[in-house]
């Protein structure tokens, strides 16, 4: 992975360039990012920017030894760690580097959801064991064997638990020219014995211009469309792609009949509505949650400019007709609030159905004059 191949993030790349440039490479960093954001990626280009045995200016060469087996993930100083699911007894992450390999060749921004699919997990939990972590002990005390630095890129690094604490003597006196990149997505789920040994590396969510470019780019759209999908997409570029394969937004039919019920107040269909989306998948769940956040701030802005942006011709009449109810804004902000509330409550494995039950309500409550 090469730094031009990371969609935006440009400020981040400079910093990271220039500080290897200037020889400061801090042997622990955690790159901390929204799913989508490029957190990997980023930690990937870094890795092969250090290693890179001919590096350029602004990025590894792309041609010598080391960059071309960090293409195909197999340089035998390059070691992975992530979570995954259980399948046979005292397996490790090294015995599925097929797949992971193959995962990243097909999508380096992949989603934990996206990563179980791939392995088949079904209802299987994937985490990082603690076998596991005494491997990357064992295999981290051998010196590099090509390179100059040794280098471990532990993705998700939150799926650890209190286990996780058994690599806190190696991270804090690592092996001679060994780098831990540590890839994670919450900060609140990793242990702060680990956060305290780590640098961060804040990864924003990716600009809305350069999704929109990308999409232009890799999928073809057209303008006003990939301003459309990039707005909605909220910095996560796996979003962004998937809108892309949608005439309509996936999820436009469902965010409208939701709407419905919680206006007309039917709240036994409230309940079937939370019984049936409780089972579609917390992130699925997430980014159905961030596209009705769109809308309703589109709402909120087509009361002053009197025009809804760039949606469809269905979104673009909802907003308009959604917005002639003339909710108080003060109201919308609180519907706004109990969605985001929900967000959260969802990435911290809430019970699903009574999130969604509770949320309906707090919207019926407050989609009236």
């Amino acid at each position: 992975m090469r730094f031009y191949k990371v969609v935006g993030q440009t400020s981040l790349k400079k910093q990271l360039i220039d500080g290897v440039n200037a020889g400061r490479i801090p042997h622990a960093q955690l790159f901390l990012g929204k799913p989508g954001s490029g957190t990997l990626p980023m930690a990937l280009a870094y890795a092969q920017y250090v290693s890179c045995l001919k590096r350029q200016e602004n990025d590894s060469c792309g041609e010598c030894s080391s960059c071309r087996k960090y293409e195909t993930y197999t340089h035998p100083d390059l070691h992975f760690s992530f979570p995954y699911p259980t399948k046979v007894k005292d397996d490790l992450a090294s015995d599925y580097m097929k797949e992971w390999r193959a995962a990243l060749a097909i999508n380096p921004y992949m989603n934990f959801e996206g990563w179980m699919q791939h392995m088949d997990a079904e209802n299987k939990q994937g985490n990082i064991p603690i076998r596991e972590l005494r491997s990357i002990i064992r295999g981290l005390s051998l010196k590099p064997f090509e390179s100059e630095f040794k280098v471990l890129v532990l993705w998700l690094p939150e799926y650890m638990g209190q286990e996780g604490n058994v690599l806190l003597k190696i991270i804090e006196e690592p092996p001679q020219n060994t780098l831990f990149l540590l890839v994670g997505e919450k900060s609140d789920r990793i242990l702060n014995t680990i956060i305290s040994r780590t640098q961060p590396v804040r990864v924003p969510p990716i600009k809305t211009d350069d999704i929109s470019s990308y999409l232009m780019r890799e999928f073809e759209v057209d303008e006003v469309n990939g301003s459309r999908f990039a707005l909605m997409s909220q910095g996560d570029l796996n979003l962004a792609k998937s809108l892309t394969q949608e005439t309509e937004n996936p999820y436009f039919q469902q965010w409208r009949n939701w709407m419905s019920i919680c206006y007309t107040r039917k709240m036994g269909d409230a309940v079937k509505w939370a019984d049936e989306m409780s089972g579609i998948g917390r992130e699925t769940l997430k980014s159905f949650f961030l596209y009705g956040l769109e809308i309703l701030r589109g709402i909120m802005v087509f009361g002053f400019r009197k025009q809804a942006g760039s949606w469809s011709a269905q979104e673009q009449d909802f907003i308009q007709k959604f917005s002639s109810l003339d909710i108080p804004i003060s109201q919308l902000e609180k519907i706004i609030l109990g969605i985001e509330d929900a967000i959260s409550n969802i990435e911290r494995n809430a019970n699903a159905k009574m999130v969604l039950t509770d949320l309906s309500f707090v919207v019926a409550r407050n989609l009236k004059k």
